[in-house]
């Protein structure tokens, strides 16, 4: 009920966008993503760069080159000050780091919303719009450990903690696996999202761990290192459960190839563009009604649940599988 009501509220603050959005061409949007590494990001922020275009904003996008640079996102914001925006939407490298750089920017005048990965303090922000990860690891968590028959050896590898995404993805997991009595968590490893250092996790984790037979990665970019290590490793699909979580076009390929189970598949190429749609409503109406928080449900995808896929782009399936996701016509 309450992911319903959720659901139903977004869908209502989307109605009520297009009363505000008359003057949407004269406003200065910043926006800050979180890697250049990992074509999620990518496809993100050309999601919001579709809506920026549609509504008619001018759209600065900015993301550092890694996801662990704190300095340079403080950088980024910092210089959204200082060019005059009026909105600052941001997903955070650090969701306590940023918070001194984002009070000062809210304290200059621009409204802030927060998308994807959360920023601590909630009172220095306008809104948050992002996936429930808890729940999502929950499922990828319930999944694994139904598929082994409730019993054997798993691992995760998380992200970095330092970031809500990487304590709720874990955190989810972990509390699946503690419903099965007979499910052992044997190894938890971070990865710091990346693919190359997943593959050296990955290959530790099997070595110490030969009875492994299932293992939950946290984003995708970090299921293709496991995945690569687990086929080095000699390992073949039906010995291990291997789910990630995103929807990157690698791990779609390799569900549908076998290689991997699946992957927990959320809504989220929209969280930067509804920010965009979110900012701009709030900077031109400061007394604009909306809903604080907007959290997206998510999907287990696996290839006996989406078949068909492989003649799609990861946009097509997101939009096929999400169509009431508050993009513009424009935006698809």
């Amino acid at each position: 009920m309450k992911k319903l009501l959720s659901l139903l509220l977004a869908i209502l603050l989307i109605a009520s966008f297009s009363t505000v959005f008359a003057e949407a061409n004269a406003l200065n949007v910043y926006w800050i993503g979180k890697t250049l590494n990992n074509p999620w990001w990518i496809s993100v922020a050309d999601f919001a760069q579709r809506e920026a275009d549609a509504l008619g904003v001018n759209l600065t996008i900015a993301i550092p080159q890694e996801e662990v640079d704190l300095e340079r996102q403080i950088t980024m914001i910092e210089a959204a000050v200082q060019s005059g925006a009026d909105a600052l939407v941001i997903s955070a490298s650090s969701s306590d780091g940023v918070a001194p750089a984002i009070l000062s920017a809210r304290e200059a005048g621009l409204k802030i919303v927060n998308f994807d990965t959360r920023i601590s303090d909630k009172s220095i922000i306008d809104a948050f719009v992002g996936g429930d990860d808890e729940a999502g690891a929950y499922k990828a968590g319930k999944y694994i450990c139904e598929k082994l028959g409730g019993e054997g050896e798993v691992a995760v590898i998380t992200g970095l903690l330092e970031q809500s995404t990487g304590v709720d993805r874990r955190a989810g997991f972990l509390r699946a696996c503690a419903e099965y009595p007979n499910i052992k968590v044997v190894a938890e490893q971070g990865a710091e999202w990346s693919s190359d250092k997943a593959f050296n996790v990955m290959t530790n984790i099997l070595t110490a761990n030969p009875d492994l037979k299932g293992v939950f990665a946290c984003n995708d970019q970090m299921a293709v290192g496991m995945v690569n290590a687990a086929e080095a490793a000699g390992k073949n699909p039906e010995d291990l459960v291997l789910v990630g979580y995103d929807g990157i076009l690698d791990a779609v390929n390799m569900t549908l190839e076998g290689r991997m189970d699946g992957f927990v598949s959320l809504p989220n190429l929209d969280e930067g563009a509804m920010g965009v749609k979110l900012a701009v409503a709030l900077a031109l109406n400061p007394d604009y009604k909306y809903e604080r928080e907007i959290l997206y449900d998510c999907t287990l995808v696996t290839a006996e649940f989406e078949e068909g896929l492989t003649d799609q782009t990861i946009y097509e399936f997101a939009a096929e599988r999400f169509p009431l996701r508050g993009l513009t016509q424009k935006g698809y």
